[in-house]
């Protein structure tokens, strides 16, 4: 049964293709393929715009499977059944709904039916963000008006951090985090072009000193979400179940 790895912020922008492409590439390198070459890892696109696809469609080789769920809201019930070890899914962004209104926040259109569909299915949930205020309250509501009353474990990653800025930025915003009691990953995942051209994942990038530095991120995270579970307090052998490497 495949481990469903939700990434997953209402707020467009912060790099859920991204970390589901580089997630999926490094969990494929490390778990290795079947005999016949076939790989034990997916990355589902859930986004209707495709960023995800796009990105995929540009690789020369492709390490895992790419799967396109953004209009089979029916067939999501049956991801866990595929043939996969774990699948990393890129998610959209969806309006904003308040609970207060009595409605589910994630409302009823095609965006909402998806989210509900996936959501039924993660083990997991990774929530990126930036190291930028306005993606505060966005994250606030994915954390506390979706993830928390499902019960689903998450973990918050610091995404795409110009190191040049300062570590003030990263400080401020993890500091944000621990406020909440969210659990937030140690790992940074810094800027890098060579990760904005999307022509390789990590996986590919080239033995230079950038491209290990940047490359060393995913491997970081990855390691780090697959030993920790998803969040701090998840019993032990649920933090197995949930690794992302290994597995």
């Amino acid at each position: 049964m495949a481990k469903v790895h939700v990434v997953m912020n209402r707020k467009g922008g912060v790099g859920k293709s991204l970390i589901s492409l580089n997630m999926g590439a490094v969990c494929a390198d490390v778990r290795g393929a079947r005999p016949d070459g076939t790989p034990f890892v997916a990355v589902a696109s859930a986004d209707p715009q495709g960023t995800s696809l796009w990105r995929a469609a540009r690789l020369a080789e492709l390490p895992f499977d790419i799967l396109d769920i953004s209009d089979d809201v029916e067939n999501i019930a049956h991801l866990k059944q595929l043939p996969y070890a774990h699948i990393f899914v890129d998610t959209p962004g969806w309006a904003e709904i308040s609970p207060e209104s009595g409605q589910d926040p994630l409302g009823t259109d095609t965006y909402g039916r998806i989210l509900r569909a996936l959501l039924d299915q993660a083990d997991d949930v990774i929530v990126p963000i930036l190291t930028e205020p306005d993606c505060y309250e966005p994250t606030w509501q994915t954390i506390e008006w979706v993830l928390k009353p499902r019960g689903l474990p998450f973990q918050v990653v610091i995404n795409n951090w110009p190191p040049g800025e300062g570590q003030a930025y990263v400080d401020g915003t993890r500091g944000w985090c621990e406020k909440h009691g969210y659990p937030v990953a140690q790992t940074v995942i810094r800027r890098y072009r060579v990760h904005t051209n999307a022509t390789r994942v990590v996986t590919q990038y080239n033995a230079n000193r950038v491209e290990l530095q940047a490359r060393e991120d995913f491997y970081r995270f990855a390691l780090e979400h697959g030993l920790r579970g998803a969040e701090t307090g998840l019993p032990s052998q649920a933090g197995a179940d949930a690794a992302v490497v290994g597995a």
